[in-house]
């Protein structure tokens, strides 16, 4: 989706300079103090109120049934806008985003003036920090630094966490999305696995390689990631694997050192459907529709001596893993690679704290996923995977994660547990169109074949909480259920920098050249005053904050932002149905936002509706509105009241319309901790205990 916006740079760069420290205590608290309670957070990404609804009344959730009997189940009020990085920095910090400062997943860098843009989007949770000291070893072509650069949350306040570690409550977190790079954390017991905003080896949210035949000469990129040619000769055929820049090499003249590359031979049966694949040191031998396990890949950077850097220390290659499935052997071979995981057993650089509690569950549970975001939807929207096929790699995933989950509740003697499964909210993006037969790409054929893949995935998360329920059979243990959002058809894409341009909020340098203005690049900036960015961001172009703003502040500002708000309320589609719910105006939403990195405006889509893909990547297609095609059919990025999360506790709830903000410090005080004043969310129970 974001094909031109890199998360961080490579993470193989920040070893030297980046370590997380966890945890070393382990003593037991004495049984009678809160710290021995137990309390179980199962987040599941997208899980929507009014579908697990239906499939409760219908029984088929007898776990879910049973929890509510209990305690409750019902809506939870989700952030504004309900994109995911926003959502779940409402649940760490128990707080809004005028209290953590994240707003979408794009944010904007104000004046760097690059490329004739004053605003670079980037990914907003975190970001690279250069060395403290640029000190570096000089040999020729060769550049070796003695300082590593240094990434960093952009999350802003504190996580609840840090609250229960204070008071020595025992505290496991698997994946909570928001949370890279590892937490670093002195004292106490904590041990985390980043989630969400985990970069793959080359330093993005994940690209793939797809090998064929069929591929351009010199490959060919595609929203993430890129199809590049097998060079076939009888039944052999040669590719070659991509790794990040080669971080020892001096940069070339574009700026940039070249790329590392291993080389992938795949030799297959002449008649049957085998394949023999070989990189570096490993041979793996799939038939057609096999997955391969994890493949582990060094790629070597070349430099001389590099036993003697090694004995220093000094990194000198990129280790990472990958797997392979073997879509065709006849007529065409045709292999996909999965994005350049981080290995889990040689990590290049801290993906949990401490840093070895990845390796530890690798050990105890295989290698695994690493990357941010796993389920590859992107190769299946490129055709690279078909859904079937998508679904078999989900399935994957998925067998990793319930191993892990098992792991994790065999060792949860105390203490606080959270454990998130994002699945369901992928496989929810890709197959709601499948059950909206309003939907403009809804097809019979494909709705008998995946109408039932979204309510599979909330059926196996009923399993599974079944098999927490067996572990937490105490009247002193809490279970928490809760997702992020829920879901809604996508059904129409608006292209909001399509309608400033119309509009007369923006203007073009040459509108020949509309089509080609991709992130904002073809904008004239001394003749326009308001731009889109991201899934709901619409930003002032003001002066003194842009570097070519020409908005002024106070009396100018405030009339623009209140005429851009009446006027979108007005949008209407083609059949006079409303496009726009609701406009929020940030500065009187949240009072405490940070003009430098928040929105002006907020965009709330109604339902069925949503940004356009041009929209989040800052460009300007003819139409105005157009019908969603995609197989991302389902989305949640609207206005935030028609897509609440849900919320399942074996506790009474004693407040009305409960909200992510209020979760932090009901975890706090299951343990008898009193929130801290940064938290603006309640207490959702009346009693520490069980009721």
């Amino acid at each position: 989706m974001y094909r031109s916006v890199r998360l961080i740079a490579s993470p193989l760069l920040a070893a030297a300079g980046l370590v997380a420290t966890g945890g070393c205590s382990d003593a037991s608290p004495d049984a009678e103090t809160p710290a021995a309670r137990r309390l179980l957070v199962l987040g599941i990404d997208g899980m929507d109120p009014g579908l697990l609804k239906q499939l409760m009344e219908s029984g088929r959730m007898p776990n879910f049934s049973r929890i509510a009997a209990a305690g409750g189940v019902g809506p939870l009020a989700t952030s504004a806008p309900p994109q995911s990085p926003v959502a779940w920095s409402n649940f760490i910090s128990g707080a809004g985003p005028g209290t953590h400062q994240i707003y979408d997943f794009i944010h904007r860098r104000l004046n760097p003036d690059v490329l004739g843009l004053p605003a670079v989007p980037f990914l907003s949770t975190s970001q690279v920090q250069p060395p403290d000291k640029d000190w570096a070893l000089a040999m020729g072509e060769w550049r070796i630094p003695l300082f590593g650069p240094k990434t960093e949350s952009l999350r802003r306040g504190g996580a609840f966490w840090e609250d229960l570690i204070d008071h020595g409550v025992k505290t496991v977190i698997y994946r909570v999305p928001a949370n890279y790079p590892a937490p670093q954390i002195d004292g106490g017991t904590f041990a985390c696995l980043c989630g969400m905003g985990t970069p793959d080896l080359v330093g993005t949210y994940g690209e793939f390689t797809f090998f064929t035949p069929e591929a351009p000469r010199l490959g060919r990129m595609v929203a993430g990631g890129r199809f590049d040619r097998l060079r076939m000769h009888d039944n052999r055929g040669i590719g070659t694997l991509k790794g990040p820049p080669n971080f020892l090499r001096k940069p070339t003249g574009r700026g940039m050192p070249p790329d590392l590359q291993l080389e992938v031979e795949v030799v297959r049966d002449p008649t049957a459907d085998v394949a023999k694949i070989a990189i570096g040191d490993e041979i793996i031998l799939l038939n057609q529709g096999e997955w391969s396990d994890w493949i582990p890949v060094e790629f070597e950077t070349g430099i001389p001596a590099s036993w003697a850097l090694s004995a220093m220390a000094l990194p000198t290659s990129a280790n990472g893993m990958v797997r392979f499935y073997l879509k065709s052997v006849h007529p065409d071979l045709q292999l996909y690679v999965t994005p350049l995981n981080v290995d889990p057993l040689e990590p290049v650089t801290p993906i949990s704290a401490p840093e070895d509690f990845s390796k530890e569950v690798a050990l105890a549970c295989g290698r695994y996923y690493t990357t941010g975001i796993p389920e590859d939807t992107k190769a299946l929207r490129a055709g690279a995977l078909t859904e079937d096929e998508f679904l078999s790699q989900v399935r994957v995933l998925t067998d990793e994660r319930l191993a892990q989950f098992r792991y994790a509740l065999q060792r949860f003697d105390r203490g606080f547990l959270f454990f998130y499964f994002g699945h369901t909210d992928q496989l929810a993006h890709i197959f709601w169109r499948d059950r909206d037969p309003g939907h403009p790409a809804h097809n019979p054929q494909d709705a008998e074949r995946y109408g039932t893949v979204i309510d599979d995935a909330y059926m196996e998360m009923d399993q599974l909480l079944g098999e927490a329920i067996s572990v937490l059979g105490d009247d002193d243990d809490t279970i928490i259920v809760m997702s992020d959002h829920g879901f809604a058809s996508f059904r129409r894409g608006f292209n909001l920098n399509t309608w400033l341009l119309e509009n007369g909020y923006m203007a073009l340098r040459n509108p020949a050249l509309r089509e080609q203005s991709l992130y904002l690049s073809g904008v004239d900036w001394h003749r326009t005053r308001a731009y889109a960015l991201g899934l709901n961001g619409l930003y002032v172009n003001l002066a003194g904050r842009e570097s070519r703003g020409i908005v002024q502040g106070g009396p100018e500002r405030t009339a623009l932002i209140k005429e851009l708000k009446e006027r979108l309320l007005a949008v209407r589609d083609t059949d006079g149905v409303r496009v726009i719910e609701t406009v929020y105006i940030v500065g009187e939403y949240y009072p405490d936002a940070d003009p430098d990195v928040a929105p002006d405006i907020l965009v709330g889509y109604a339902d069925n509706y949503r940004a356009s893909w041009a929209t989040a990547e800052g460009s300007m297609p003819q139409e105005l509105l157009e019908d969603n095609h995609d197989r991302w059919s389902g989305d949640h990025c609207i206005a935030h009241t028609i897509v609440p999360g849900i919320l399942l506790t074996n506790r009474k709830v004693v407040v009305d319309n409960p909200d992510l903000t209020d979760l932090a410090p009901t975890i706090l005080s299951v343990f008898g901790i009193d929130a801290p004043a940064q938290m603006t969310g309640r207490v959702l129970f009346a009693e520490p205990g069980p009721s």
